[in-house]
């Protein structure tokens, strides 16, 4: 253990008296992200279990809307996503797994990775649902072998980032998808960002949005890396929407 290690835990003893502690702050996706307004990882587990909700759901109904994340599974499943045996899952910043646990109950695969920056979740993640961590380097799923993976998906993660840290994962999606695979994401369409909505943004003080992706140049950029545009949708992501963009590749 380093000396802050040490420091922090003499301090946490003291603090532990009035109930509080001093934790590690997380850096973002190579400092693209800002995490000022990320869900606190011991508060929100809390919270769920003492009103009797999923962690998935208590996210729903406390930051978001309530169903966003089920309504987001029901839309790749009617667009296909789940049709064919997904044995092989890789995710890009699950957070506190909402996502990961309505797809691993879905379709139960065999193996599920996760690149993830936030130790607390991720660790978290590791004993609950027992998916494989890789340490994320910020902008590459290089511990996913090409063509490995039968679903790559992200939410709520690409539209905090730069532009070029976006193209870079989106690229590296589409490398790990096998032939016949699925690549799910969302991400700030031009659509996503009307006068009203950009006014409900600055008003709530939310800054995890740092990035607009237009819609066009998200289907031409897939399309140039070899993939075929299924279908796309959106998703209320308070305070605004994202939209989602399912993805196949040719077998």
């Amino acid at each position: 253990m380093t000396w802050r290690g040490t420091a922090r835990r003499a301090v946490n003893v003291l603090l532990g008296v009035a109930g509080l502690e001093v934790v590690r702050r997380e850096r973002g996706w190579a400092g693209d992200r800002d995490f000022a307004d990320y869900i606190p990882h011991r508060e929100v587990v809390r919270r769920a279990r003492e009103s009797g909700l999923s962690v998935g759901d208590f996210i729903d109904a406390t930051y978001n809307v309530p169903g966003a994340t089920q309504t987001t599974i029901d839309q790749m499943v009617a667009l296909g996503v789940f049709a064919d045996p997904v044995e092989r899952v890789c995710e890009i910043g699950p957070g506190s797994g909402r996502y990961l646990q309505k797809t691993i109950e879905l379709c139960h695969p065999k193996s599920y990775e996760i690149y993830e920056t936030a130790t607390e979740w991720r660790d978290w993640l590791v004993r609950t649902y027992g998916v494989t961590a890789h340490q994320p380097d910020g902008s590459t799923l290089s511990q996913t072998p090409d063509r490995s993976v039968d679903l790559v998906h992200a939410h709520k993660v690409l539209y905090g980032l730069r532009i070029t840290t976006l193209c870079r994962y989106l690229t590296e999606m589409a490398r790990v998808v096998r032939p016949g695979g699925s690549v799910v994401f969302d991400v700030l369409t031009e659509d996503c960002l009307d006068s009203q909505t950009l006014e409900k943004w600055w008003a709530s003080g939310a800054r995890h949005a740092s990035t607009m992706t237009a819609y066009q140049f998200t289907v031409d950029y897939l399309t140039r890396l070899g993939l075929t545009l299924v279908g796309t949708f959106t998703i209320p992501m308070a305070p605004g929407v994202t939209r989602y963009f399912v993805f196949a590749a040719p077998r």
